[in-house]
Parts: C-alpha cells; structure tokens; sequence
C-alpha cells in the first residue's frame, strides 16, 4: 500500500504583495488626478507594475491554495496589464480614446460582481463593503471616461487624447501626452 503526502506550501504572504500593488497604482493615479498631471507616465507604468505583482501574488496564491483570493489577484492584476497595453499600444496603432477606456471599465463590473458573490455569500464583511465599493469605483470611471469622450463634461484630460502628430511610426512612447 502506497501513502500519499501531501506538501503544504507555505512560505511567505502573498496578500499584502499584491494589496501592496494594487495601493501603489491607487496612490499614482491619484497624485496624477489631483496633483499634477505631469506624473502620467510615471502613473502610466506605476499600473504596468501593479498589474504584474497582482497578477504574480495571485499565481503565488494558487501555490499556497488559496483558489479564492487567487482568482481575485489574478483577474485584477491581468486587467491591469490589458489596460496599460490599451492606453500604450492602443494609443500606437490608434484604437484608444476614451470611449474605448470607459467600456473597457465598464466590461470589469461583470467579473467583480461575480468575484463578489462569494463574499456575500459566506458573509465576509469587509471584503463584501470592498466589492461594493470597487464596484462603484469602476462604474464612475467608466461612465466618466465615456462622458469625457462625448463631451458631455466637457473636454477630455490631456492625458487621454492624441495628438494629431503621434502616429504608429513613433512607438508608444511619444504617444504619451502630458
């Protein structure tokens, strides 16, 4: 008769790794919005770097076995990848305006309600008060950089529009405007 071991992982807390991120991409885009706009690059690449150490907790989460947190983590931090390559590549071969960041959002609010039923559901009240709040978060960014786009409030921010002189040719980088 054979036995069976099993190896529980458990080095190290992935949770704050991520949180940690998640706060970072919070805190630039942020100073962007209310400080200055000339950190918008810096804003810009602050969400590349959260996207990738959310995305890396949630795999560590998977390791450790904590399918849940993980799926979170993971969702997130892929989301957060896709959104900087919209707003740089995007911008380079001429599909990113604010209508298409506004919907991009607003495609997010499915798999956070999703994400949150679980919350609900074993009436985990922090992470469910959380849910709703991210929920809400995403829905008015996407409604604003919709309404943005259409003029409905006026001009859109710098930072969303291109230039008519940035094309394809000069890379993502200079399609960056501050």
């Amino acid at each position: 008769m054979q036995q069976e071991t099993t190896h529980s992982i458990n080095f190290g807390n992935p949770n704050i790794f991520g949180l940690s991120a998640f706060g970072f991409s919070l805190f630039l885009l942020g100073m962007e919005m209310v400080v200055s706009r000339d950190i918008a690059g810096g804003a810009l690449y602050g969400l590349l770097l959260a996207g990738i150490l959310e995305f890396l907790a949630g795999m560590w989460m998977i390791a450790k076995g904590e399918s849940y947190l993980a799926s979170i983590m993971t969702i997130f931090g892929a989301w957060l990848i896709c959104f900087f390559l919209l707003m740089t590549h995007g911008k380079s071969i001429d599909v990113f305006n604010g209508a298409s960041a506004g919907w991009y959002m607003l495609a997010m609010e499915v798999p956070i309600a999703m994400l949150a039923i679980p919350a609900f559901m074993q009436k985990k009240g922090v992470l469910s008060a959380a849910f709703i709040c991210l929920f809400a978060l995403v829905f008015a960014l996407g409604l604003g950089f919709i309404l943005a786009s259409t003029g409905v409030l006026g001009t859109s921010p710098p930072h969303i529009t291109l230039r008519p002189e940035t094309q394809a040719r000069q890379g993502f980088q200079e399609c960056l405007t501050f």
